[in-house]
C-alpha cells in the first residue's frame, strides 16, 4: 500500500540521455520545494519576518532573485515570490514562516507537488531556449540573479541564469513538464 504514496518525477517516463556534440545538457532537479509567499513590501514587520527565517529580506526590485543558505527566493509581482526550498524542507520552512507572520498580512502556500525544476546547461541553452521564448537570454541583458516569467513553447515557466553562467533553471508546472521536456529534447537535435 505503501508504493501508492511513493513521490515520482513528472519527468519519470522519460529518458535523460547525455548530450551529443554542442547540444545543451538537460536535467531535472526533481522535489524541491517551492512556497508562495504574498507580503507587502512596505511592510517593515514582513520584511523582518522573512528575514528571521529566511536569513533574507524578499526581492522588492523587478524580475530578480536572492539566495541565503540553501533557500532562493524569486521575485513574481509587487507582493509576490515564489521559495525555493531543499528537498523536504518546505513544511519546516512553511511552518517557520507563518509562525514568524502570524499577526502580519501575508499567505505562504506550498505549490511543491505542483512544479518542478530542470536546468538546461552548456553553450547552447540560450540558443535551445531562444527558439521559443520570447526574452532576450543573452548574457549582456539576462545574467544571473535575474529571473523572469515567461513562456517557452506555449507553456507558462519562470526562467533564471544559473549562478555560473553555464545555463538557465527552468521553473514549470508539473502538468507541462514531460510536453516542455520532450519539446526541449527535439529542439535540442539542431544543435548536434
Amino acid at each position: 500500500m505503501a508504493d501508492l504514496f511513493q513521490q515520482q518525477s513528472p519527468l519519470v517516463q522519460i529518458e535523460l540521455g547525455a548530450a551529443t556534440g554542442s547540444a545543451p545538457q538537460i536535467r531535472e532537479i526533481p522535489f524541491l520545494g517551492y512556497l508562495n509567499l504574498r507580503g507587502k513590501p512596505a511592510d517593515t514587520a514582513f520584511l523582518a519576518a522573512v528575514l528571521k527565517v529566511l536569513g533574507c529580506e524578499p526581492p522588492i526590485e523587478p524580475n530578480t532573485l536572492v539566495e541565503s543558505g540553501d533557500n532562493r527566493v524569486y521575485w513574481l509581482g509587487p507582493d509576490e515570490w515564489m521559495v525555493i526550498t531543499p528537498t523536504g524542507q518546505q513544511g519546516e520552512v512553511q511552518a517557520d514562516l507563518q509562525k514568524a507572520l502570524d499577526g502580519v498580512f501575508s499567505s505562504v502556500v506550498d505549490n511543491s507537488s505542483g512544479l518542478t525544476l530542470v536546468e538546461v546547461r552548456g553553450e547552447n541553452a540560450g540558443a535551445l531556449l531562444a527558439t521559443d521564448c520570447p526574452l532576450d537570454l543573452h548574457p549582456r541583458v539576462f545574467k544571473p540573479g535575474q529571473c523572469a516569467q515567461t513562456r517557452l513553447a506555449k507553456a507558462g515557466m519562470t526562467i533564471a541564469p544559473l549562478r555560473n553562467g553555464e545555463g538557465f533553471e527552468v521553473i514549470m508546472r508539473r502538468s507541462f513538464a514531460d510536453y516542455l521536456l520532450l519539446w526541449m529534447q527535439d529542439a535540442a537535435v539542431a544543435f548536434e
